[in-house]
C-alpha cells in the first residue's frame, strides 16, 4: 500500500502514472499489498537530474530497495516484485510453460505498446509536415495485429492460466493508456474483449488508486487531432 507522511516506506517508485511502464508498476505493488512511497517525478525537465541519480538513462520506472539500491526497467523490477510476493501469489508462474506462456503474452503486450509509444513520439515531437507516415503506417499495422492477436487469446476471463496474471494487468494498463491518448485510432481497432478486460480492472482498488495524472502530451497530441 502507499504509505502517509512520516511512514518508513521500504521502498520508493519513481515516476508518474501517466507512464504505463510506471503504472504497471504501481498497479503490481498494491496486487501484491507492498508497501511503497511514490515520486511522481518526470524523467525530463526539473525532474531529469533526480531520475539519472539512479538510472544513467533517465528513465522511468525507477524502484528504489530499502537498501537504496535502485531496480531499472519495468519488466526486472515485476520479476523483483514476483520474488517478494512468493510463488502462491506471484502474477507470473515460477517455471515451466505456464511461465512461457505467460512471458509470450507479455512480450507481444510490451511490443505492441512500443510500437504505439513510436507513434506518439513522431506524432508529437516533429512538425506535422515531417512525419514520416510509412514509418507511422507501419507501426500503427504492428500495433492492430498485436492488438488482434491478444484479443484472441481472451477466450475466456483471462489471458493465461485461467487466471489473471502478469499479462492481463499489463494489457489493461496499456489499453487504457492508448485509448486515452488515441481514442478514436482504438475504437477502430474492435478489440470488445481487451476492453470489457481493461474495465473490469480498472475498477479494482489498484487501478483506482494509480489513476494516471493529467499529461501536457495528451494536450499537444489533441492539437494534431489525433485519431
Amino acid at each position: 500500500m502507499l504509505t502517509g507522511p512520516g511512514d518508513v516506506s521500504p521502498m520508493r517508485l519513481i515516476g508518474r502514472h501517466a507512464s504505463p511502464y510506471v503504472r504497471r508498476v504501481a498497479v503490481t505493488l498494491r496486487h501484491y499489498g507492498l508497501d511503497y512511497a511514490h515520486e511522481p517525478v518526470m524523467p525530463f525537465g526539473p525532474g531529469k537530474t533526480a531520475v539519472a541519480a539512479h538510472n544513467p538513462l533517465a528513465r522511468v520506472p525507477v524502484l528504489v530497495l530499502d537498501d537504496g539500491v535502485p531496480l531499472i526497467d519495468s519488466a526486472a523490477i515485476l520479476d523483483h516484485l514476483d520474488q517478494c510476493a512468493g510463488p502462491a501469489q506471484s502474477l507470473t508462474p515460477a517455471a515451466g510453460p505456464a511461465r512461457r506462456d505467460v512471458l509470450n503474452t507479455l512480450a507481444v503486450c510490451t511490443g505492441t505498446m512500443e510500437k504505439l509509444v513510436a507513434v506518439l513520439y513522431e506524432r508529437h515531437f516533429r512538425p506535422r509536415e515531417t512525419w514520416h507516415r510509412p514509418w507511422i503506417e507501419a507501426c500503427e499495422n504492428q500495433v492492430h495485429d498485436g492488438f488482434a492477436w491478444l484479443e484472441t487469446r481472451l477466450a475466456s476471463d483471462w489471458l493465461c492460466e485461467g487466471r489473471m496474471t502478469q499479462a492481463d494487468l499489463t494489457l489493461a494498463v496499456f489499453w487504457a493508456f492508448g485509448r486515452a491518448k488515441r481514442p478514436g485510432f482504438f475504437a477502430r481497432l474492435s478489440c470488445p474483449r481487451i476492453t470489457a478486460l481493461t474495465d473490469r480492472l480498472e475498477a479494482t482498488e489498484p487501478f483506482q488508486a494509480t489513476t494516471p495524472e493529467a499529461e501536457t502530451l495528451t494536450n499537444d497530441l489533441a492539437r494534431y487531432s489525433c485519431g
